[in-house]
């Protein structure tokens, strides 16, 4: 993506999201206002249309009744937006859900799952006994065996 699509996007959000808390679009389907964020604006590359990503920050809200009041509303805002927003042609809005805050919170809930997990089989490993430590009771293979000739006293004796 490019420097300037960027900026354009930026941009836009934010004039989208101050239009909106400006009342510029009365339709009853977006109250309460408030609730409604702006999360992000993809333009396409020749800069014609743009795609809104909205999200509600109260569950209730119902999503899909103000999405259809906002595309309901786009050329309203389209116009507004172009007194705004100094660019060639103001590009066509649409509006659309975006769930990235529920998917990030799905992925944020499998992973302190895991976490919680992770201490309970942390703590079973260590109080199930292991194979491989060495027995107190038995001989260290590293030890010196008493009973066995010592080959440096037998050096010496032969010296």
């Amino acid at each position: 993506m490019s420097e300037r699509t960027s900026k354009v996007e930026q941009a836009l959000r934010r004039e989208i999201a101050e239009l909106l808390l400006r009342g510029e679009l009365r339709d009853p389907r977006v109250q309460p206002i408030a609730a409604i964020s702006v999360t992000g604006v993809k333009v396409s590359p020749d800069l014609s249309s743009a795609r809104v990503f909205i999200d509600a920050l109260s569950g209730e809200v119902d999503l899909k009744r103000v999405l259809a009041g906002l595309n309901a509303g786009a050329p309203v805002l389209r116009a507004a937006l172009g007194s705004r927003v100094r660019l060639r042609r103001t590009p066509t809005l649409r509006f659309e859900a975006d769930d990235s805050i529920a998917r990030g919170r799905a992925v944020e809930q499998v992973l302190a799952e895991l976490a919680a997990q992770r201490p309970a089989a942390t703590e079973a490993a260590q109080d199930a006994p292991d194979d491989d430590a060495p027995d107190d009771d038995a001989p260290d293979d590293d030890a010196p065996d008493d009973d066995a000739p010592d080959d440096a006293d037998d050096d010496d004796a032969r010296a």
